[in-house]
This record gives C-alpha cells, structure tokens and sequence, in this order.
C-alpha cells in the first residue's frame, strides 16, 4: 500500500489541497469550501490523474495504478487556524503564544509560513486554550 501526502491550506473561502509526487508524474491540486468537500474532490482528482496518466502510456508504480494507495492529509498552519477559529480568535491565541496578532493573521490567510519553532508555540497555544476551555465545565 502506498502513501500519498496532500498538503492543505486555506486559501481565502476554500481549502486548497495539493499533492507532488514523482511517483505520478506531475502535481494535482483541488479545492473545497469544507475539508470533507476537499477530500472528496482530491480522491477525484487523483483518481482522474492516474487513469488519464495510463491512458496516455505514462509509468505510474504498480500499486498506485490499481488504486492500492492511501491518502495522508497534512494541514499547514493556515488549515489549522482556520479551523481554530471556530473555537477561539486570533487575539486568544496571541496572548496565550506571545505572538503578534498580525502575524498569526498572516499565517491564517497564508501570505507567509512560520517556522518550525512558531508553528511548535501555535500548537502549544491552541493546547492551553482547548484545556483552560475543558477546566471551565
């Protein structure tokens, strides 16, 4: 069974995915106002990518061609505070990570990616919160 990576962010109204990988020989990207729609969408997508690769006379693994695959979805920063914010702000988030409002922002609608280390202060951030929010039941 192979692996195949889809990044995921969020791209203004729609989650954005894309896959690239050798393996099947050029990239494919798809879209989807909720995550559900985007995973249906790619499992399309990809699923149209690797008949037509085959069609054309394109190499693609064995596995991969019979549909032997799985689909590992990773959401980048943007995906995830998009999603957090249903549940929090960025202005929370910023007081618990001490990190500008302006620059979680700019990660939210993905003008720029953080570094390791922030995206470590981001996931510890959203952790206090969903904990301080469990202590309050």
């Amino acid at each position: 069974m192979e692996k195949i990576i889809v990044q995921v962010d969020w791209c203004g109204k729609n989650y954005a995915g894309y896959i690239n990988d050798a393996r099947l020989g050029g990239a494919v990207f798809t879209t989807g106002k909720t995550f559900s729609d985007l995973q249906s969408d790619t499992v399309k997508a990809l699923q149209f990518h690797i008949e037509s690769c085959l069609a054309d006379g394109d190499k693609l693994p064995e596995n991969i061609a019979e549909g032997k695959y799985t689909l590992e979805y990773e959401k980048r920063i943007s995906a995830i505070l998009h999603e957090a914010q249903k549940y929090t702000t960025l202005a929370a988030l910023a007081r618990v990570t001490g990190m500008k409002n302006a620059q979680l922002s700019h990660y939210a609608n993905a003008v720029t990616q953080p570094k390791h280390a922030q995206k470590v202060r981001i996931a510890n951030g959203l952790k206090i919160i969903g904990q301080q929010c469990m202590s309050l039941a």
